[in-house]
């Protein structure tokens, strides 16, 4: 109960006084955004998959052995292609709901869930949170689905563990937007609340806010 009480009082229903608008991510229509994040995404996807790969290496080091001898090519194709869908449609929903389960930890209001274009999202409308919550909530998805997959990863049959780590690098490759955002969280001097911009629909864009100069 202590716990809960804590976490709630770490996110805010309004802003104090004394805060006005530091800045603003226009999530769409925002050309310059998009190139930026594009440009970003060339290094973190090195990273990712370098990193993922390391850890597969480190928890699997007898790596995959894959007995199709006696299965057809179209079976094949079919898993395959099945796989990849499962996949990926597996890891943009855990991913966001881990974003969820931290945003509700902090506000203990259910979350917003949304797909728009070419991201996915999870947003608290009406919230505002400090700069570390916010960091804990963009950072989860690429800590929580490591600690969680490795261990599949690691004992798993071959074509389950294969996916896994597919998975893993999707989630680490996708995770370049909440990158990006906490650059800025770390970035920004003072006290600083993340929250919604103002008469912004939930998942189009985000604010942040500090003490007026």
């Amino acid at each position: 109960m202590i716990g809960a009480l804590a976490f709630g009082m770490l996110a805010r229903r309004s802003l104090p006084g004394d805060f006005v608008l530091g800045g603003t991510l226009h999530l769409r229509g925002d050309r310059k955004l998009w190139l930026k994040i594009s440009l970003l995404s060339l290094p973190w996807g090195v990273v990712s998959v370098a990193g993922i790969a390391l850890l597969a290496s480190l928890v699997r080091p007898q790596g995959w052995v894959f007995d199709v001898e006696h299965v057809s090519a179209p079976v094949i194709i079919g898993i395959l292609v099945g796989g990849l869908i499962v996949t990926y449609v597996l890891t943009i929903v855990v991913h966001e709901a881990v974003h969820g389960v931290l945003l509700w930890l902090f506000t203990r209001t259910r979350p917003v869930f949304g797909f728009k274009g070419w991201y996915a999202y999870t947003d608290a409308p009406g919230w505002y949170l400090p700069r570390w919550p916010m960091i804990a909530v963009l950072a989860a998805p690429m800590t929580v689905l490591p600690v969680l997959g490795l261990p599949v990863l690691a004992f798993a049959p071959a074509g389950l563990s294969s996916f896994v780590l597919l998975g893993l690098i999707m989630n680490s490759v996708a995770a370049v937007g909440d990158v990006y955002m906490i650059g800025i969280a770390l970035r920004v001097r003072g006290p600083v609340y993340f929250g919604d911009a103002p008469e912004a629909a939930p998942g189009e864009a985000g604010s942040w806010y500090v003490l007026a100069p």
